[in-house]
């Protein structure tokens, strides 16, 4: 039964699996549904697991393996099915649906998401985009805790009025354990998981958090670079368009699905005309966010018209 209704990202889902994190909503839109649910994978799939394949990738039919957890399998763009593994930690087996199965859906669908979180600065979204590492999680949070509202945690999906848009995520952060100490948040109250061999925290976000698209305005990526000082730099031209596809959720996958065609590639032109992007470039081994985020105030607060 497809008891819970869920708004993220601007999709509209249905799930038999209570996703806490979600917003449960009393009803949504039913056009272009996602619905969600427990299922049992075909025998292919079953066949391709077994001996070791952990990831299929064609457009309409895209599914993946974690060991011990769960087999995913998303389709057309508006079905996720999830067969659990015996003992599997659910909180983990939600988290990849949260991410990576609603990343799948979006590329089917052609919708362009980048990966990054989102803070509201000057009643527009700003997208904080960057390897791993580089700051993203934290850079937000400490936005967020000076006072700036909360739109997406770690993927920016974005529609369009003739101009982008970001649609909200869900209200919580994830966020690692140096992170939490930084910012004094309590590990015992907030549920914790595996994340790539390193222990990451759900933290609640709820009053922070907005509800409504944002027109997106800014992208801002993070690096770490042999400086001494935090350093901002802007970028133009094709500079722009490139650093948005590379930067796109999920984006690793798209050669293996056709590669970027010419309608997705517009909607990337589009962002790229009416945005500013900049790069921050923080030194290793300082903890540098004041400054960071004072030369990002400096940009944003003082914001011109983008010029591609």
């Amino acid at each position: 039964m497809l008891l819970n209704n869920y708004k993220v990202y601007g999709l509209n889902i249905k799930s038999e699996i209570k996703i806490d994190e979600f917003e449960n909503l009393n009803a949504i839109p039913e056009d272009e549904i996602v619905t969600i649910s427990y299922s049992v994978m075909d025998d292919e799939i079953k066949k391709s697991v077994s001996e070791g394949r952990k990831i299929q990738l064609q457009k309409e039919k895209i599914w993946f393996h974690i060991d011990n957890i769960a087999t995913y399998c998303i389709t057309n763009g508006n079905k996720i099915e999830v067969e659990v593994c015996e003992d599997a930690n659910m909180q983990l087996m939600k988290v990849y649906i949260m991410c990576s199965c609603l990343g799948f859906i979006m590329l089917q669908r052609d919708m362009v998401a980048i990966h990054g979180g989102v803070i509201e600065m000057d009643n527009n979204a700003v997208i904080f985009t960057g390897d791993r590492g580089a700051g993203k999680s934290t850079l937000t949070t400490a936005l967020r805790e000076k006072g700036y509202k909360f739109i997406s945690d770690d993927v920016a999906g974005i529609m369009f009025d003739k101009v982008p848009y970001v649609m909200s995520g869900f209200p919580y952060q994830k966020l690692c354990e140096s992170a939490m100490d930084k910012f004094g948040y309590d590990k015992e109250k907030n549920t914790s998981f595996m994340s790539d061999k390193e222990v990451k925290y759900i933290v609640p976000a709820k009053e922070e958090f907005i509800y409504e698209p944002r027109k997106l305005t800014t992208i801002i990526k993070l690096i770490v670079g042999d400086v001494e000082e935090v350093t901002i730099e802007e970028l133009k031209g094709s500079e722009k368009i490139n650093n948005i596809i590379n930067n796109i959720y999920r984006g690793e996958y798209i050669k293996h699905l056709g590669g970027v065609n010419p309608e997705y590639f517009k909607k990337c032109l589009n962002i790229a005309k009416n945005i500013n992007f900049y790069v921050v470039t923080r030194p290793k081994d300082q903890f540098t966010v004041d400054k960071q985020i004072a030369l990002i105030e400096e940009k944003i607060l003082t914001i011109e018209e983008a010029v591609i």
